[in-house]
């Protein structure tokens, strides 16, 4: 398996077509001054499943540790991998995690780990920094 896209934004969901759709997508967090109360948000992942791999079942993990690598929060979604597409293989999963609100104490490079069934899979920096008005 491997990771293809982990995005946090502010909104996310599934519409009726199955299709998705990220509303307010971030690569980094603004902030007028820290430490800041910062609200909930989601966090979107696409992972990309061996065919042999269909029918697993997975837990996946969405890790936000600070600048020195200590846990802020940690999100957790459970599923299993959906049987091959003959029209589309490998198979591709999209899901949506929901992360909770969260105290940013100080700027800095922040991570996002991603892990399925305990393996980190990939991630994504977060830069966290104060703006002038």
């Amino acid at each position: 398996m491997k990771l293809l896209l982990a995005k946090l934004c502010e909104y996310a969901c599934k519409l009726e077509n199955q299709r998705h759709c990220m509303v307010g997508i971030f690569d980094d967090i603004r902030l007028p001054a820290l430490p800041i109360d910062h609200p909930a948000f989601f966090i979107c992942v696409q992972v990309e499943f061996d065919t042999d791999e269909a029918g697993t079942d997975w837990v996946m993990e969405a890790v936000f540790l600070d600048p020195d690598g200590r846990q802020q929060f940690r999100a957790e979604l459970h599923g299993q991998v959906p049987p091959p597409d003959p029209s589309a293989i490998p198979v591709k999963l999209f899901a949506i995690i929901g992360a909770p609100p969260f105290r940013l104490e100080r700027g800095g490079d922040y991570r996002l780990d991603v892990l399925v069934n305990g393996h980190v899979i990939g991630e994504e920096r977060i830069p966290v920094f104060v703006v002038g008005r």
